[in-house]
């Protein structure tokens, strides 16, 4: 006799692939003080507000938290200059993707999603039953917008887009994203996943933010992972027009941002110094990459985030697997098309260093 038996869909789903811990390479390879530049992180660690915040609430633990999360979505509202009526609040941006999943897709409804890209999106969608389908990169792995502009077609329920891109670090110009914004089906929802857009510094980018007013198909989702050092607390949003809020707010968990979770990511949005200093670091870092590796004569990807891709060759895997040993956590591409790559997280100016160091001995 058969048990409970799940969707017919759910074994078509990948499992996500996070990085490997420090914790594991200290296992594993006995290193002390392993180096991580694998996840994206804020090299700087959390805001310091933000840590302040926490010490300030941590005896309210017994209370259920706001569950509009009022104070969080106003100093968002503060940050990103737009109406808190226009936002909600997540457990990360994941969550947001998942209410949007959750309340947009019926089995077998199609979604878009570029090859190359975060794996999150199709693991969301293939929960709700979709039919996920990829549009093809460009020939330098940027997105490509006339692949997604024949994918619609199909008749594609949600578009995802990360801009900047994760893992490749491009991004969309400013026009590109005008063109595909005003080449989507007003039916189809396009979803723009801005987690890297703080680090961007190419004059021609344009945060989707801007055209709220204009697109009632257009969700924006934002995260303080990265830019605000709160990846372990899990704070991010999803703006858009009121109509659309309405429906993810509809099948929001009541509690789903918590009491510390919420604190912080208000103190930190108001850290503006944390943010300068993490952007300076992040860029310097970006930069003495790109002096090292073009000293190297290797072949990278020039980034609009706090990382970048770096091509090896064939012995990618092998040299992802020496830097372990050595106690430097990168991250290698599975992914056909990125197989002679790994990405590196830029972490502080020692950290840097030692991977160069490192992977200069291993080359």
């Amino acid at each position: 006799m058969k048990g409970p038996q799940p969707t017919p869909w759910l074994q078509e789903i990948p499992l996500y692939s996070p990085g490997i811990s420090k914790q594991t390479i200290r296992d594993m390879h006995g290193v002390a003080q392993p180096i991580k530049l694998a996840s994206n992180e804020n090299a700087l660690g959390p805001s310091p507000e933000a840590l302040k915040a926490i010490s300030n609430f941590k005896e309210e633990l017994h209370l259920y938290p706001d569950p509009h999360s009022s104070l969080l979505r106003n100093a968002a509202a503060h940050f990103f200059t737009c109406s808190p009526d226009r936002i909600i609040a997540g457990n990360g941006s994941d969550e947001i993707f998942d209410l949007i999943c959750r309340a947009f897709i019926q089995p077998n409804d199609k979604v878009l999603i570029p090859e190359i890209t975060f794996s999150y999106y199709r693991i969301a969608s293939m929960a709700c039953g979709a039919q996920v389908l990829f549009t093809k990169m460009s020939q330098d792995q940027a997105i490509d917008t006339k692949s997604i502009e024949q994918a619609f077609a199909l008749d594609a329920k949600i578009v995802f887009i990360a801009n900047p891109n994760n893992p490749t670090g491009k991004y969309l110009k400013r026009d590109e994203l005008l063109h595909l914004l005003e080449i989507t089906p007003k039916q189809t929802l396009i979803v723009i996943d801005e987690a890297y857009a703080s680090f961007a510094r190419a004059d021609d980018f344009l945060s989707a933010l801007d055209l709220l007013e204009e697109y009632q198909n257009l969700i924006v989702a934002k995260t303080l992972s990265k830019s605000h050092g709160l990846a372990g607390l899990r704070v991010g949003f999803g703006m858009a027009q009121e109509q659309l809020l309405e429906s993810l707010l509809r099948i929001k968990p009541p509690f789903n941002v918590n009491m510390l979770a919420e604190k912080a990511g208000a103190a930190a949005l108001s850290d503006t110094p944390f943010l300068t200093r993490t952007l300076e670091t992040t860029w310097e870092g970006l930069d003495y990459f790109y002096t090292q590796f073009d000293r190297l004569g290797l072949e990278y990807v020039p980034s609009q985030t706090n990382f970048v891709l770096l091509r090896i060759g064939r012995n990618a895997r092998d040299v992802y697997q020496e830097l372990l040993r050595r106690g430097i956590i990168t991250r290698y591409m599975n992914a056909p098309e990125l197989k002679d790559y790994i990405r590196i997280t830029t972490g502080l100016p020692h950290e840097n260093q030692a991977f160069i160091t490192a992977l200069e001995d291993v080359l």
